[in-house]
């Protein structure tokens, strides 16, 4: 039944496991143990299935319903709503990005940006990161790496943190993509 994943409604499912089955509406309702009735009412919109009864009804057409529930991130970037961190580095950006701010907080790192394909959402396989931001200025090389490593193993790519002033030295002319929590929209 994956293959049929555009059905999306409760509606869709129940038809399409009942129709995949051969069943008539009384035939699935009979096995179901309700009225003929009742599963035309679900398949017309005319009466709302709920999961239980979606999940029954299904049941009896001899499948079974998957559910996946996956955290969203509350937070995420600005820039992804416009497209941009649209590649898989950039979706995993985004999807860590908790992680990602923690271990730039952790540094002391300020004004995050990210730069390049990754930014712009034309990065190529195994794309670098590169994040400019401002440091500290007592701030130790070795942990500025760490956070970095921290960083690259969450989103599973190479990840290079630069102050803002050196993003050039790495062939980066660009202003970045700003890393801040999206706001909730009113």
């Amino acid at each position: 039944m994956t293959s049929d994943l555009a059905h999306t409604t409760a509606r869709d499912i129940l038809r399409l496991a009942r129709r995949r089955q051969r069943l008539t509406q009384a035939e699935l309702a009979e096995r179901a143990g309700v009225s003929q009735t009742v599963v035309a009412r679900y398949e017309s919109r005319r009466q709302q299935l709920t999961v239980a009864a979606l999940q029954r009804l299904v049941a009896a057409c001899g499948y079974t319903l998957e559910w996946s529930l996956r955290h969203a991130p509350e937070a995420g970037v600005e820039a992804a709503r416009d497209g941009r961190f649209s590649g898989p580095i950039g979706r995993r950006l985004v999807g860590e990005l908790d992680t990602v701010l923690a271990a730039l907080d952790g540094i002391g790192a300020t004004d995050a940006h990210v730069h390049g394909g990754v930014a712009d959402g034309s990065e190529g396989a195994g794309c670098p990161v590169l994040i400019g931001v401002g440091l500290p200025p007592d701030l130790d090389i070795r942990s500025v790496m760490a956070a970095a490593g921290r960083i690259g193993l969450a989103i599973d790519a190479h990840v290079t943190i630069a102050p803002h002033d050196r993003v050039a030295d790495y062939g980066f002319h660009d202003e970045g993509v700003p890393l801040t929590p999206i706001r909730k929209a009113s």
